[in-house]
């Protein structure tokens, strides 16, 4: 295998007359051939002089040395080009370039341009150069296709220089080195670079040579560490804080700073420093987004499982499966903890695919083994609120100081061998938005692919005009239109408009329908140069291309999508494409998402009530389902029970769609609709003997029959199912009958038994591995403490089911765990705490559609706005969550909103009378249907506002 795997190549030629095929080959060929580098873990390199010497380097005679020394250091690779044009000949060689290039004394006299002389020195005077030099002549004709204006910049200079230059070609092809000839356009250059430097690539560095997928995988994420490394400017306080974190054993350690600002060079950095100090250290390092599945947490996962396995001799097997895969994961960190130590490094949490509870971290420990030195970095949103309350200790990443722009502009050209005048970086390092690390990175790799030198101080005033990152990239995408628009009209627009209203991202071949036209996709070639170009602000999360951070998205939506009508326009073509998709995984996650977006509620009408596309979208996720009726009935007219209003009745029609149906119309709160086509299922399945699917229907019958606050009709009909269970033997059903059977308990104030059938409930979901049935059978012993007045053990429970709610995706099972453990911080009077979970309960209870749910959190808030003597907005709450407890037929929500308005009206507002009607109907609902214990509680208050209310004057 190649050790050396680094191509670096110099570019001679001429100045104005070869710009054009100098741009065509930095923004087009290079790009390529350093994906192609990059795949083979090989580093890829230009040097390109077209404005890289500053004014004061040509005053002082620095060209041609700078020259010869870039030369020197690229070697063996030489790429020359050659026009009509002899080139610039300096007046003089300075005797100290003659003393260290001796070469140079027989062609002092001579006056050779600073183009030949590099021929020379790169290649002619070093026959090794042979196999890893090309050069490439322009066709003469090609002068015939420029301006008249311009055409004095593609003919000779004079005679003698024509003569001289005909001379070195004739030296070149004497020598036998690799000559193309007569290449009529810089797009025909480009082509052929990049045939001769592929073909080349694959005789040094062979596409077989076949890595172990886990060296793969480390080398792909070594290979981004490297390009963040290249040039870093950090401070050592950074690499103090990180050295002493890892040289302790205390918790993980988090790293934030806003987008931008450089923290994944900042890892990159130190680990690469603490590598080379510590030689034997056990590193692994993960960037999400660096590599196609490097964003699924599952292949995340087995990939630091299997480095820990190899490195450690951990003889179990990685699992597969994802909830044995989360439960392994902490006992494979502790047996690694045991024999070693582990420096871990995830970056980027905040990027993880959002599937399986991800980004919620229901895959990272609680507890991490003080010999796994982790470290993460986020940005703001679900990764950070999960990091914030495991309350672990961070490093604040800052926006740059002067100093430290003015360095990373020159190390960062340097990289090029370019360079920019004090009084160019002075301007550059004052201005305020420079202070971002990835606004200035970017401005420089602008300037980089930026041809003429002679205006590049107007240039760089383009882009500085732009006073925030989004207007940077608003200015880029502006070039993207200039340079990769020639093939195909349209296409940043298009490409970035289209990636902008995916839900997900989009894969390459997707983005080619899109792109292409009737006759077929768009040509990769059309394509690969613009996502080459912006491959740096994008990411590949599963195959799926999308943006890396939200600046570039924002700018496509303000420069392309500024109005709703335009974004809408974006959800209907991308609906449009995925209708025309075989029913799959895309299809479901795209197409519903894509309608509502648009606000296209009538055609998501049809899609979710067309029988093939409803059950296997609500077999794949019935919350989303549920979500996306709460927007159309929200927006629009439309309403779910009247879209399966024609499901059709007799045994001949398709049960399993029933059955789905009632779940959705229970699920929303239509308990009646729900009511009726349940009894039609238990009669069918009475009727056909069929026991398996009664005892199932019974117990959504009897769910339904308690959310109407029919507590012995719920209670009849939970015990029909469990005779019927224990007699099939069916665990499963039984738990849920147990569930059903403890709620009303519950509500009759019998906590002992309630919490007996729990328990029985919990065994059974342990044993069947069922964590949906357990999630609600722990939330339910913690309502049991709650009541007992048992806060912390409550809590406990509760988190415990909120984690594996996130973990199963399950909205409703988490919006309701949310709601308890606000209601005990409202017990506690951590009334700050409490409402922040009241809100982000709301926010999934709206989008669900589920105003059961709702009604809940509606009291909680009206109950912590009523502690803070805020009484106008307590009231308003209790009020919509009594008009949505009459519409459920909700009785005990109902009651508990009732006795709430009275106590509120009674007590602080001093309308007893008025109060007088609200709680008595709140007490003749809590004993008409059952609900002692909320009875028990309403009466005390029902004495003392009828007191109150007789005490008053008529």
């Amino acid at each position: 295998m190649n050790t050396n795997r680094t191509i670096r190549v110099f570019i001679s030629s001429t100045f104005r007359d070869m710009q054009a095929e100098r741009d065509y080959l930095v923004k087009f060929t290079f790009p390529q051939l350093r994906r192609l580098c990059e795949a083979r873990g090989v580093t890829w390199g230009e040097v390109d002089l077209r404005w890289g010497i500053t004014d004061e380097e040509k005053a002082e005679g620095k060209v041609l040395p700078l020259c010869l020394e870039e030369i020197h250091r690229c070697r063996p690779y030489f790429i020359g080009l050659l026009g009509e044009r002899y080139g610039w000949i300096p007046d003089s060689i300075s005797p100290e370039v003659i003393e260290r290039e001796a070469w140079l004394c027989e062609h002092v006299d001579e006056r050779k341009s600073v183009t030949e002389l590099e021929i020379l020195h790169g290649v002619l005077n070093n026959p090794q150069m042979a196999k890893h030099a090309f050069f490439y002549f322009r066709d003469p004709k090609y002068v015939e296709q420029v301006s008249s204006e311009q055409r004095e910049d593609f003919t000779s200079e004079d005679p003698e220089s024509a003569q001289r230059l005909k001379e070195l070609k004739e030296r070149i092809r004497h020598n036998h080195f690799p000559v193309r000839e007569n290449y009529a356009d810089p797009k025909t250059l480009g082509e052929l670079v990049l045939k001769d430097f592929t073909e080349l690539i694959d005789l040094l560095f062979p596409e077989g040579e076949k890595l172990d997928p886990l060296d793969r995988d480390a080398l792909d994420h070594q290979a981004f560490a490297q390009s963040r490394a290249r040039v870093y400017i950090g401070r050592e306080e950074y690499f103090d804080r990180l050295d002493e974190h890892v040289n302790g054993d205390g918790p993980p350690l988090v790293i934030l700073g806003e987008s931008g600002s450089g923290k994944s060079a900042l890892l990159a950095n130190w680990s690469a420093k603490y590598r080379e100090n510590h030689p034997d250290a056990f590193v692994i390092q993960h960037y999400i987004g660096a590599t196609p599945y490097s964003a699924d947490w599952a292949a995340m996962l087995r990939r630091i499982m299997g480095e820990l396995k190899r490195h450690f001799d951990i003889q179990q097997e990685i699992p597969e499966k994802p909830d044995e895969l989360r439960s392994a994961f902490a006992n494979w960190l502790h047996m690694a903890a045991a024999k070693g130590k582990v420096v871990l490094i995830l970056d980027a949490l905040n990027q993880l695919e959002d599937r399986d509870g991800a980004p919620d971290l229901v895959w990272l420990p609680p507890v991490i083994p003080s010999n796994i030195r982790l470290v993460l970095s986020t940005l703001p949103g679900r990764a950070l609120d999960d990091l914030n309350k495991r309350a672990w200790p961070t490093l604040q990443v800052k926006r740059l100081e002067r100093h430290e722009r003015e360095q990373l502009i020159r190390d960062y050209l340097a990289q090029y061998t370019k360079a920019l005048s004090p009084a160019r970086v002075e301007r550059i390092a004052t201005a305020d938005q420079t202070a971002n690390p990835l606004y200035l990175r970017a401005l420089l790799d602008e300037l980089r692919v930026y041809g003429d030198h002679f205006t590049l101080d107007q240039r760089i005033e383009h882009y500085l005009a732009a006073t925030a990152a989004v207007v940077l990239y608003e200015k880029i995408l502006e070039r993207y239109e200039e340079d990769y628009e020639h093939e195909r009209a349209g296409l940043v627009r298009d490409t970035m408009s289209l990636l902008c209203a995916a839900r997900r991202g989009l894969s390459e071949a997707e983005l080619m329908d899109l792109l292409g036209t009737e006759q077929g996709p768009l040509p990769r070639a059309h394509w690969s140069p613009l996502f080459l170009a912006a491959e740096q602000s994008l990411v590949s999360r599963s195959g799926l291309i999308g943006f890396g951070h939200d600046y570039l998205r924002q700018a496509v939506r303000d420069k392309y999508l500024p109005v709703e009508q335009d974004q809408h326009a974006a959800h209907l073509r991308l609906a449009d494409y995925f209708e025309t998709q075989n029913l799959g995984a895309r299809k479901l996650d795209e197409l519903p998402w894509q309608l509502a977006e648009a606000k296209s509620w009538k055609s998501l009408s049809d899609l979710l009530t067309d029988g093939q596309f409803f059950a296997a979208a609500w077999d794949a996720n019935e919350f989303e389902v549920k979500a996306y009726w709460s927007k159309i009935e929200t927006n629009s007219p439309l309403r779910v029970v009247d879209a399966y209003r024609l499901v059709p009745d007799g045994p001949a029609q398709d049960t399993d769609h029933v059955w789905r149906v009632v779940k959705l119309l229970r699920d929303t709160g239509h308990h009646g609709e729900a009511l009726s086509r349940q009894e039609f299922l238990v009669d069918h399945f009475r009727q056909t003997g069929d026991g398996a699917n009664l005892e199932a229907c019974l117990g959504n019958q009897a769910h339904i029959f308690y959310a109407c606050g029919e507590l012995d009709e719920a209670m009849r009909l939970y015990k029909e199912q469990e005779r019927m269970c224990r007699e099939l033997g069916n665990k499963d059903g039984l738990s849920r009958s147990l569930a059903g059977q403890a709620l009303i308990l519950q509500d009759r104030g019998e906590l002992d038994e309630a919490m007996r059938l729990h328990k029985e409930e919990e065994r059974i979901c342990r044993k069947l591995g069922n964590k949906y049935g357990l999630s609600i059978s722990l939330g339910n012993q913690a309502n049991i403490f709650h009541a007992r007045g048992e806060l912390d053990e409550a809590m406990r429970l509760h988190k415990e089911e909120e984690r594996i709610c996130r973990e199963l995706g399950n909205k409703n099972g988490l919006q309701r765990s949310l709601g308890n453990q606000a209601n005990i911080f409202y017990t506690r009077g951590e009334l700050d705490e409490a409402m922040r979970l009241c809100k982000e309960q709301e926010r999934i209870c709206r989008e669900l559609g589920n105003r059961y749910g709702l009604r809940f959190c509606l009291g909680t808030k009206a109950n912590i706005f009523y502690a803070r003597c805020e009484l106008d907005e307590a009231m308003l709450l209790y009020r919509e969550q009594e008009r949505i407890c009459r519409e459920l037929g909700n009785r005990d929500g109902l009651a508990a909103s009732l006795i709430n308005q009275a106590l509120l009206m009674a007590r602080e507002m001093r309308r007893p009378r008025e109060a007088l009607p609200l709680a008595e109907e709140a007490y003749r609902i809590a004993t008409a249907h059952g609900l002692i214990a909320l009875a028990q509680q309403i009466g005390p208050i029902l004495n003392t506002v009828r007191a109150g209310a007789n005490e008053v004057e008529p």
